[in-house]
């Protein structure tokens, strides 16, 4: 089997809008701390093709995607299909659109995107040589926490406690605690390449800064490839939907410094993987798969949708109202996140056919080489999904990777029950309506994914 590596630059000019941490806040970068990169790997084996992409982005839209497909086919002649785009979900990126409020996307930047992205899968395409795999995995402990079920949130955490190298979370079961690398080494037994797999939001910098980096696991790519000179290392994220790093939503100071201890700490279990790696049999088997999956979602009647916007247009009327988008309240009414979901609604409202309801998709990928498996979808994955969907696969080492081609949150039936941030005002700002049963119904179609793979 062939692969090669590539890499090409999409940080943005000083002054565009950075993605995540609430609507409408305009928080503009103001420094480069690290540049972002496209990363690529193209891998081919007879006549089976494919290339895999990771961009230190927040996340892409199913339409931004796309585009970057059709750009990438365009510039080396694979379909579409073969090609499988993911981000590393740093929030300290560029916004690119597909989330109201969410930083307003630059239109320059987001027009370059996809020929800057091809770039890198151009030099992947064109550095194929034979390689040999293999995989390792090492732990990754005391970066983690778990949002929902423990202390996730670190704004008025113990600095000093949280930074002490021995720290763990309360519930160390409900994060991922491995850090897990695939490598490709040439004939020579040179490392070419290297996928990187963690299951951790990239939030150490949070609202309260303005800098652009991909967070600690982007540091942790450029410090891999300082190490190896001449390899490439993709970060690809896990189900990280309910996990964050031990500190977020601190101070530009702390969080500098957060930043670099936390990179450090990533980097070490992610080169102590490398170091356990062990090589796999790929046998030529590379498959390829991306199709679509209709989920159920909840449909209220266009009246009532129309009554709920009428509703929060009042919000936006009254004497005195003004654009300050944390006015009116905390949380779910503060005024930016009630304008967020005025426009989400609007949008979906707009999306009806009749009484029919519209239902976005959510794309899923999977690609194989012997008895890997990686396996995307184009949502944040929650823990307890991943840990569902690996009970239904039948290959010897399986990833689970968020946000391949897409956007938004999978969250398990914990989290449906509170029905709050991620299952009703996500979907609703993203334009869609919340799902049924996320947590049953994408496991399952997952698990189909990886049997399909196998065959």
């Amino acid at each position: 089997m062939k692969a090669g590596f590539g890499r090409s630059e999409i940080t943005p000019r000083l002054g565009v809008q950075l993605a995540g941490y609430g609507p409408y806040r305009n928080r503009a970068g103001r420094a480069v701390l690290a540049p972002l990169s496209a990363r690529a790997m193209a891998v081919s084996s007879g006549r089976s093709r494919a290339v895999l992409i990771s961009l230190e982005l927040c996340g892409t839209s199913r339409e931004l995607a796309e585009r970057i497909r059709q750009a990438v086919s365009a510039r080396i002649g694979l379909r579409p299909g073969e090609i499988l785009v993911g981000a590393t979900h740093t929030h300290s990126g560029p916004a690119t659109g597909g989330m109201f409020g969410w930083g307003e996307a630059d239109g320059l930047y987001v027009e370059t995107l996809p020929a800057r992205v091809a770039d890198a899968a151009e030099s992947a395409w064109k550095a194929r040589t034979e390689v040999a795999w293999s995989h390792g995995e090492a732990p990754c402990e005391g970066i983690a926490v778990n949002r929902e079920t423990d202390a996730g949130f670190a704004w008025a955490a113990n600095f000093k406690e949280r930074m002490n190298p021995a720290w763990r979370p309360v519930r160390p079961q409900d994060t991922d605690p491995v850090a897990r690398v695939l490598c490709a080494r040439d004939a020579r037994g040179r490392l070419v390449g290297l996928l990187h797999h963690f299951g951790c939001h990239p939030v150490v910098c949070g609202e309260k800064t303005t800098d652009i980096h991909g967070d600690f696991v982007g540091l942790a790519s450029i410090r891999l490839e300082a190490a190896h000179p001449g390899a490439v290392a993709l970060f690809f994220p896990g189900a990280l939907g309910d996990i964050n790093p031990k500190i977020n939503h601190r101070n530009r100071g702390e969080s500098r410094i957060a930043l670099r201890a936390i990179a450090r700490a990533y980097t070490t279990a992610a080169e102590g993987a490398l170091r356990a790696a062990g090589p796999i049999e790929d046998g030529g088997v590379l498959r390829v798969i991306t199709r679509d999956a209709v989920l159920r979602r909840i449909a209220p009647s266009p009246a009532k949708l129309a009554a709920r916007i009428r509703r929060l247009e009042k919000l936006f009327t009254p004497p005195g109202c003004t654009d300050d988008p944390v006015a009116g309240g905390a949380g779910f009414r503060a005024r930016g996140m009630e304008m967020a979901r005025l426009e989400g609604l609007r949008s979906i409202l707009a999306g009806y056919r009749g009484r029919k309801a519209p239902n976005e998709p959510v794309r899923v990928s999977g690609l194989r080489i012997g008895p890997f498996a990686f396996i995307g979808a184009g949502i944040e994955l929650y823990n307890a999904l991943r840990t569902a969907t690996l009970k239904g696969s039948p290959h010897a080492r399986t990833w689970i990777v968020s946000l391949i081609a897409g956007q938004g949150y999978a969250h398990d039936a914990a989290a449906q029950r509170r029905l709050g941030y991620t299952n009703d005002f996500v979907p609703i700002m993203k334009g869609t309506l919340p799902f049924v049963r996320v947590y049953s119904e994408l496991p399952r179609v997952l698990s189909r994914l990886a049997a399909d793979l196998a065959r």
